[in-house]
Order: C-alpha cells, then sequence, then structure tokens
C-alpha cells in the first residue's frame, strides 16, 4: 500500500472512529481501527503531508487535499478522542486543523474548532494571533493583532499586505533558529495569503469602490456575536452574478450557505444608494417571518434601516397599516401581503426589489396558490427587481426566467459550510442488534460501518412479566435510534404526521416510555439546572400538567408540529437553538426556512398517509426531503451533519435523495389545481363546461373557489366586461404554471380561467368588483356574505367592547352561523377530527378563547381532547372563521367609506385570531411579544396600575420609560420561560429601531 494510499485508510478510519467515540459503541472485534496502533505514524504523516502541501504554491485543490487532513487532524485534539494519544501538542495541534479547515473553505468549522482551547493556551505571539484570526477575536495588543485589527475596520489592502509581507520576513528569520515557530509562520503566512485575496472588503469593493459605502456593514458584520470576515463561495458567486446590481436574479443555494447574509447585503444596498428605498421581503411561512423580525431587522436596525414583519390573520391592522408606509423593509407573507394590496392598491409602486424566499413553496398545497400568483402580477411591473431564492429547486432556471432573468443572472451554488453523511441502520448478521451503514452508496473506505450501535440491553425496557420487553416496533427503533444518538449532540427524530402511527406525538409517547423505563438514558443531563423544571412550568400552564408535551418536558424531550400556536413553536425552537435540550421529535415545521444548531437527524418515516391512493400511503418529494435533511450540520454550530434512516423500507426514497435522482421540478400550485380538475373530468369523461363545473362536489369547488380567486387578484379593479376575456387570457399567460404548461394544458388552463371569469359577469355589471376584489373572499363567500348579513344593522355605527353580546349576536348568530360555507367547514372539520361540534360549543370556545383560556379549559368545557382542541382554535377559528370576519368587516368597510369604526371592530379578526380582547393586548403582540401568556399578564398589570392606554405609540413610550418597573413587577407572575420573553422584549424596544 502506498503512503499516500494508507494515510488515506487512516483519515477515514479516524472520521469512523469519531463517531463510535461518540456514540459510545462497546467495542467489537470488526471495529478494528488500525491507526490507533500506529497513531504516531498517522500523526506524523498528517502533519508530514500538511506541510509539504502548504508549501506547495501551486495547490490549485484545497478542498481535496487539505480538508481531508484537517479531519484526520482534529481527533488529536478533541477533548472526548485527545486520551487516546500521547506526546501531542493539543492547542498547537488544533490550530493546524483550523488552519486546514479555513484553507478548504470551511471557516464556520475552523471557527468551532478554535473555541475549544483559549488564545493563552499558545506559547508564541504567532500562534495566539493564528488563535485569535480563527476565533475572530482581535482584542489582544501587539502589532499583528492592530494591523489585522485597522484593515478590518477601514478596508485599505495595503495594510494587509504590509503585515503579510512582515509575516514572511519572519518565516524567513527563523527557520535556522525554530523550526516548529517557521511552521507557524507558514500556517499563518497561507492563512493570510489566502484572507488577502477573499475578504468581505475586497468583495464589495469590487462592486462599489468607497469604503464610506460598505464601512458601517462591514464594521455590523466584524461586531456580530460570530463575526463575519468572508464571505462563503456560495455568497462571493451571488456577489459576482449580479445580485447587488439591478436585474432579476434567482439564487439556488443549500441551506445554511449564508442566505439570510446576502439578503441582508442586498438591502443595506439598496439602503446606501436610497435611504428612501423600499423592499419586499415575502417569506412564506410564518416561522420564517417571524424569525427574521428578531434576526435580520434587529441586524438592520444597526445600520439604521426601518422594518415592519407583517404575518398572520388575513386583514391587516390598524398599526399595520399605519407602519406599511414608513419602513424601509416590508417582510410578510403572500397571502397577507394581497390583503395588504387590497387596501393599498398603489404600493407595490412603491418597492424596487422583491426577495422571494422559499421559492420552492410556489407548489405547495396551502401556499403556493398565492405565492404564484402574486408574482405573476409583479413580475412585469417596470422597474421591479426579484431575487428568487430556493435551496431545492431543480428547475429554478426555468422559474428566473419566467421573473424576467437571464443565464447570466442564475446563481447555482452546491456549497455546504458543513457537510452532510448519511447512514442506513440494518440488522447484525451475527449476534442481536443493529449497527449502522455509513456513506452507503461511496467506496470504502468513505463508506464504512459503526457496529453495534443499538444493542441488547438498549432494545429491551423492564416488564412486571418475567422477560422484559422487547424494543421490535417501528416508533420502538426509531425511538431507540434517536435516544442513541443524543449522546453525540442535538437530535431531531422526524415524522410525517402530527398523529397515528406514523406521527410525532406516537413517538413522543414511545420517547417517554423508553426514558422512564431505560435506566441507561438520562437526557436531564443535557439541559442547564432547572431548565426542564421552567418548560414543564410553562406547558403546564398552557395546557395542563397531564398533556404530553408538559411530561415529555420534564424529561428532556420536545416535540413540534403545525397545531401548536406560535408561542409554544418558538419555546421549542429555543430550547435547540440554545442548546438546551437534546431531543426533539418534529413534523416538517421545524424546517420551515429556520436556522437551529441540529447535529442527527433520523427519518422515522418517508412516507405520508393518503386516502386517495390505493395502498393509503405516497412517498414524500425528494424534494421536501432535501430541504428537511439539510437542516442537519449547521454551519457555525456543527463540522457536519448526520441523516439516519432506521427502516429498510425508505432506503430506496433515501438513495434518489443521495443520487439527486428524480428531484421533482416546480411547476406552480395553479398548475396543480388545473390538472386536477383536468384528470377528474377526463376520468368521469366529461367535457368542460361551465354547467359541470358547477357540479363539482365540495372538494374540487373549493379548488375552482382557488381559480376564481386568481382571476380576481389578477384583474384590475375597474375591469369592463367588454375587456373581461382579453385580460383573462392575458393574465393566464403571465402565470408559472401556463410558462410550463404542454399546449393542450394551455388550451384547458385558458378555457377554464374563462368559465369561471364569466361568473364575475353579474359582480361587474352591479359594480360590485372592485369591492369583491378588496374584501379578500372568493366569489362564493362574497355572494353568501352579501346574502346572509345585514350591513343596515345599527351595531356598526356603536363604541363596545370586542366581546360584546349584541356584537356577538350580530356576527355569529345572525351572520356567520347561517352561512353555507360555515356549515360545510365544521362539517369536514368534526370529520376530520371526530368530534361533534355545534354552533352553540364553537361560539363558546371562541368566547373562551378571547377571555384568555387555555387549551385545557377549553377542552374541558366543551368536552374535546386537547388535540383536537388545538386544531380548533388554529384551524376552524383562527383561519377559517377569521377570514370570513375579515372579509365581513372589509366588505362593511368598502361599502361606507365614510363610517369611522371603532378599533374594536377594525382590529376584530386580529383579537380572534391572536384568543385576546382588548386594544392594549393586540398592541402589545405588534411590538413584538408574541407569547400570548406574557401578553396576557403584562396587560393585566397595566390595567392595575396607573398606566390608561392611549395608543400604540403611547405604550410603547411608556415601556421604554417604566420598563424596569414592569420587568420587576411581572417576575412573579408568570412563569420563567414567558418572564424571559418579556425582559428581551423590553430590552428590543429600548435598543433596537423596530416598528
Amino acid at each position: 500500500m502506498t503512503a499516500n494510499k494508507q494515510l488515506n485508510t487512516w483519515i477515514a478510519e479516524s472520521d469512523s472512529w469519531q463517531s463510535f467515540i461518540d456514540f459510545r459503541l462497546p467495542i467489537d472485534g470488526r471495529s478494528r481501527y488500525s491507526f490507533l496502533s500506529r497513531y504516531d505514524n498517522f500523526y506524523l504523516s498528517l502533519m508530514s503531508r500538511t506541510i509539504e502541501i502548504l508549501k506547495d504554491d501551486n495547490n490549485q485543490n484545497p478542498e481535496e487535499t487539505l480538508l481531508p487532513l484537517a479531519k484526520g487532524l482534529e481527533i488529536f485534539s478533541l477533548i472526548e478522542k485527545r486520551s487516546a494519544f500521547d506526546g501531542v501538542s493539543y492547542s498547537n495541534n488544533m490550530l493546524y486543523a483550523s488552519g486546514l479547515y479555513y484553507l478548504s473553505n470551511y471557516p464556520a468549522s475552523a471557527w468551532i474548532l478554535s473555541k475549544i482551547y483559549s488564545r493563552d493556551e499558545q506559547s508564541s505571539e504567532i500562534d495566539k494571533f493564528i488563535h485569535a484570526f480563527f476565533q475572530r477575536d482581535l482584542s489582544k495588543k501587539g502589532f499583528f493583532f492592530a494591523a489585522l485589527n485597522l484593515f478590518l475596520y477601514t478596508g485599505r489592502i495595503a495594510i494587509l499586505e504590509s503585515l503579510l509581507n512582515r509575516i514572511k520576513q519572519q518565516k524567513e528569520k527563523i527557520f535556522y533558529e525554530d523550526i516548529e515557530g517557521y511552521f507557524s509562520f507558514l500556517l499563518a503566512e497561507k492563512i493570510l495569503t489566502k484572507f488577502l485575496n477573499d475578504n468581505i472588503w475586497l468583495d464589495l469593493l469590487k462592486i462599489k469602490n468607497s469604503r464610506e459605502h460598505w464601512q458601517s456593514f462591514v464594521i455590523r458584520n466584524i461586531e456580530k456575536k460570530v463575526p463575519i470576515w468572508t464571505f462563503f463561495p456560495s455568497q462571493k458567486l451571488a456577489i459576482e452574478k449580479g445580485i447587488l446590481e439591478g436585474e432579476t436574479c434567482s439564487l439556488q443555494m443549500p441551506t445554511s450557505s449564508g442566505k439570510t447574509s446576502i439578503t441582508e447585503l442586498i438591502i443595506y444596498n439598496e439602503f446606501k444608494n436610497n435611504s428612501e428605498c423600499k423592499i419586499l421581503y415575502l417569506a412564506p411561512y410564518r416561522a420564517l417571518a417571524s424569525e427574521l423580525k428578531h434576526t435580520l431587522c434587529v441586524s438592520l436596525s444597526e445600520l439604521g434601516i426601518t422594518s415592519k414583519s407583517i404575518y398572520g390573520g388575513s386583514l391587516p391592522t390598524v398599526e399595520e397599516k399605519a407602519a406599511i408606509t414608513e419602513v424601509n423593509l416590508l417582510i410578510t407573507t403572500p397571502e397577507k401581503f394581497m390583503a395588504i394590496e387590497d387596501i393599498f392598491p398603489e404600493l407595490i409602486t412603491d418597492f424596487s426589489t422583491i426577495i422571494c424566499d422559499e421559492g420552492h413553496l410556489l407548489d405547495d398545497i396551502s401556499r403556493g396558490l398565492s405565492y404564484e400568483l402574486l408574482l405573476s402580477r409583479l413580475k412585469n411591473k417596470s422597474n421591479l427587481k426579484f431575487i428568487f431564492i430556493s435551496a431545492i429547486i431543480p428547475n429554478i432556471s426555468t422559474v428566473n426566467s419566467w421573473l424576467g432573468g437571464s443565464d447570466e443572472t442564475l446563481v447555482a451554488s452546491e456549497y455546504r459550510p458543513t457537510k452532510l453523511e448519511f447512514a442506513f441502520l440494518k440488522k447484525m448478521e451475527i449476534g442481536s442488534g443493529y449497527y449502522l451503514d455509513i456513506n452507503p452508496y461511496k467506496t470504502k473506505p468513505q463508506n464504512y460501518k459503526l457496529y453495534k450501535y443499538l444493542v441488547a440491553n438498549e432494545l429491551r425496557l423492564p416488564s412486571n412479566r418475567k422477560k422484559p420487553k422487547l424494543i421490535n416496533s417501528k416508533k420502538g427503533i426509531s425511538v431507540a435510534t434517536s435516544l442513541k444518538a443524543t449522546k453525540s449532540g442535538t437530535v431531531a427524530l422526524f415524522a410525517p404526521h402530527k398523529r397515528g402511527n406514523t406521527g410525532v406525538e406516537g413517538l413522543a409517547e414511545e420517547a417517554f416510555r423508553q426514558v422512564m423505563l431505560r435506566t441507561d438514558i438520562d437526557l436531564q443531563n443535557f439541559s442547564p439546572p432547572n431548565y426542564l423544571k421552567s418548560l414543564e412550568e410553562y406547558f403546564a400552564e398552557i395546557f395542563g400538567k397531564e398533556y404530553l408535551l408538559t411530561k415529555c418536558s420534564k424529561l428532556g424531550i420536545l416535540y413540534h408540529h403545525g397545531d401548536f400556536p406560535q408561542n409554544v413553536r418558538e419555546v421549542v425552537e429555543d430550547s435547540l437553538r440554545e442548546n438546551k435540550v437534546r431531543l426533539v421529535i418534529c413534523t416538517n415545521t421545524l424546517a420551515e426556512g429556520i436556522n437551529l444548531p441540529i447535529k442527527t437527524m433520523v427519518l422515522h418515516s418517508t412516507k405520508r398517509y393518503d386516502p386517495s391512493t390505493l395502498g393509503r400511503y405516497t412517498s414524500l418529494n425528494i424534494r421536501d426531503l432535501k430541504n428537511l435533511v439539510g437542516r442537519a450540520g449547521r454551519a457555525g454550530k456543527e463540522t457536519k451533519g448526520l441523516i439516519i434512516v432506521p427502516h429498510s423500507s425508505d432506503f430506496n426514497t433515501i438513495r434518489s435523495l443521495i443520487l439527486e435522482n428524480n428531484i421533482e421540478p416546480v411547476k406552480g400550485r395553479l398548475y396543480d389545481i388545473i390538472r386536477s380538475v383536468t384528470n377528474y373530468l377526463e376520468r368521469k369523461r366529461l367535457p368542460i363546461t361551465p354547467e359541470v363545473l358547477d357540479s363539482l362536489g365540495e372538494e374540487l369547488q373549493e379548488l375552482l373557489d382557488d381559480v376564481d380567486v386568481a382571476i380576481i387578484d389578477l384583474l384590475a379593479e375597474e375591469v369592463k366586461l367588454n375587456n373581461l376575456e382579453h385580460y383573462v387570457n392575458e393574465l393566464v399567460t403571465e402565470t408559472l404554471s401556463y410558462f410550463q404548461a404542454k399546449d393542450n394544458e394551455k388550451i384547458t388552463l385558458t378555457k377554464i380561467f374563462q368559465f369561471r371569469a364569466n361568473k364575475l359577469h353579474p359582480i361587474i355589471e352591479k359594480g360590485r368588483f372592485s369591492h369583491l376584489k378588496k374584501s379578500g373572499a372568493n366569489i362564493r363567500i362574497y355572494e353568501e356574505i352579501i346574502d346572509v348579513f345585514n350591513f343596515d344593522n345599527d351595531i356598526w355605527n356603536q363604541e363596545f367592547e370586542p366581546l360584546n353580546e349584541n356584537w356577538m349576536t350580530y356576527l355569529f348568530d345572525q351572520g356567520i352561523f347561517k352561512m353555507n360555507k360555515f356549515s360545510t367547514t365544521l362539517a369536514n372539520f368534526n370529520s376530520d377530527n371526530r368530534c361533534l361540534l355545534n354552533k352553540v360549543t364553537v361560539k363558546k370556545s371562541i368566547l373562551m378563547w378571547m377571555q384568555g383560556y387555555w387549551f385545557e379549559e377549553i377542552a374541558g368545557e366543551i368536552e374535546l381532547e386537547i388535540h383536537q382542541v388545538l386544531r380548533l382554535i388554529n384551524s376552524l377559528i383562527g383561519f377559517n372563521i377569521q377570514n370570513i370576519v375579515s372579509s365581513v368587516i372589509r366588505i362593511k368597510e368598502l361599502n361606507n367609506v365614510d363610517l369611522q369604526f371603532s378599533k374594536s371592530i377594525s382590529n376584530w379578526s386580529s383579537l380572534l385570531q391572536n384568543g385576546i380582547n382588548s386594544q392594549l393586548q393586540l398592541d402589545l403582540f405588534e411590538m413584538g411579544l408574541v407569547d400570548r401568556l406574557a401578553v396576557l399578564e403584562i396587560a393585566k398589570l397595566l390595567e392595575e396600575s396607573s398606566y390608561t392606554h392611549d395608543n400604540y405609540k403611547s405604550l410603547k413610550a411608556y415601556l421604554r420609560l417604566n420598563g424596569d418597573n414592569v420587568t420587576q413587577a411581572i417576575q412573579e407572575r408568570v412563569p420563567l420561560i414567558s418572564f424571559e420573553k418579556i425582559r428581551k422584549f423590553i430590552n428590543r424596544l429600548n435598543y433596537f429601531n423596530i416598528n
């Protein structure tokens, strides 16, 4: 075996051995790590090869040549591994490992490893400097530190060149005096040579040669908690491709490759060019919009850029309307922006740039239609630039062309700041238990086995019977696999459903059982003292002491799905983000655009229940799985991520994912709707006629409602009947679906649009189209509202409290409850959730929810399970009924433009959605305190004090002035989790300029 081949084998073995140690696997005869008995030769070979490559000035492939050496060297200094090796200077060795990661274009990994040892453990000045460079900490005094600091704050390349020359001179001078010192200077030379040609200043000055233009942006980045001195290769490519210029661009960047930083740069650049600029950021997920409010908006505020994040509900509140026109950056969901547009139809002309995040959601069932149609309308606006972003669209060039981009403005990067590995869990051929087959579609030595990953005692639970109970179900194996992985770092166990055999809650019950019964598992050790107690206290307030999440949190197990309110989801996310909990069980809601430090992801199943298919289960899209697994191994938190697939039934699906085969293109949700309707008609051998379309069942009618909404949103308010057909034909051709459709599909698409447009004739003739368009309703709901509601009722002219009995009777008993839409929605809800709600129980639930009651109390009152109440609040009340209420209020506003509503009426749908009943509470929400428990208690505190609520601005001023007193007074009234949210909220009000 050649020396290089032997070295490569040892490096691969060391990677396997790292995992062996991390997972604390028992010794197995098949786990022979030959490098351990010859580690001195291994180490010398690594260092010799490292010095050889560093001295070679013509090395063109640093990732291929240096990255394996970095992986080999790091084990000699990692705290849990270094005890196996004698005679190695741990801190100096880690300098080389960090340096090789940096030179291989993995600066985030260099930063992580450098944090393991303090700078004081370095003996020489040059070693301290190298260490500080990786840590991005230049607080120490000395020439090297001062020179680099001066360059970072001024951007003067000559300073960096002078520093590099000095290091080169000292390297040559020390060669004959101190060979170890020579190697340190050699490493420093290579690092600074790379930095001279790859730093944030250099990349920005190539675009605009003005230090003044970029200075505040650069300083903000070098002073961040994790300082940014260089751009990732993916970000550099985006800048080189013209992302800061005036053309539409599309970015395909893997998860964690710097999307947020590049969007921050885009926004900053536009602001510096025009301080009055307005930028629209479309964030399809509410979770993403919420995270951006607390990350991007905070960062931009320090640069003098104002912003507002608006999400949830379909009718903007009074304060949201006021803030929209005042800020530079508006972050919102597509649905919310369409509602905003109904009120401010000329608003879009104010924007210069639209950032479209999570672009693959163009064909999402619940979000895709709004996203596609909004972009269809906006893409032909003059002087409007699109920045379209997605990690996973294989046909992103098609979308880029549709939006008006060119081949030159398409940025496609495969760079990930961390490596991702896959592992298949397989049964041991000899003995009982399971092993991990790592990188199963690579050749040895990159493909290796971790034997005895799960052994007998980890697959047995104590039982009242003589024999222990074996863990052999799919749920049991998935949970046991995940619990074992927690020894190595944070684990996310993915399930495609909330409930049922492949659901999150079933897995949570199994995890609770295993942790309770197994003496070898104690997740509590991974959490700070009393933290789990504070979680239990918080969840007990919201769900009750016996709720599964409450009981699981006590043991260090959390779970996360879409039925939870936003504040609960954020508590779970914060627990992971701050490394306070090791195990979370989740649906793909945890992958909705947010950044979390997950080291290992276990995929319980890649198949979703689908009652419309013969086998009742269908595989998840490869595209969606790619987005999901990309959440493992976050930059700045881990040097690599691991995906474990515990069941052989999923191996083929994951094989396609690994090899990137059969990744589904984005067609657009409108295309899917038309195809569904067309396929149904073809199966039934029915022609496409208006009469046939009107006779379709409710499920297909709802799809056609979406088509109607598409037409309504695409048409101008002043459309005339004689121009209707022309406009519809013209607008259909602007959609992504038409752009990609075949000729026969284009005919079908146009025909269905024309038939549905004809339904607008009577509304246009009566002069109601403008009201329909601005109401946010589809045709069926609009006509029902007009038919059912008595808008001449004097209730609209009165001032009253939000839960006034007359108002509730008018709105529900005399209005919504008489609508066919409500009856159908309620029947579907009862069927889907196996309950027997009626109008009385729905109204009682609404009253209790808005009065501040929590889920356990509501469940007890109306005799439902808590999971059913979560769906009731989140879906039936918070979405369906809230949308109808929004349309009712909007229609009244449109019919009586001179009528001045009270804020109670104008904001009533937002009160309903958030489960509150006063303007004070709503203003707290809109300032950024999204924790309902905290909002309710602060409102009580203020109402009990001398404070009298006037408006949003006066409340903000009061809290800024009296924040310390409020924080102190509230501490004993809320759980610790809520108290911490309140404290951070008050601090943000004082230090950041966020509307």
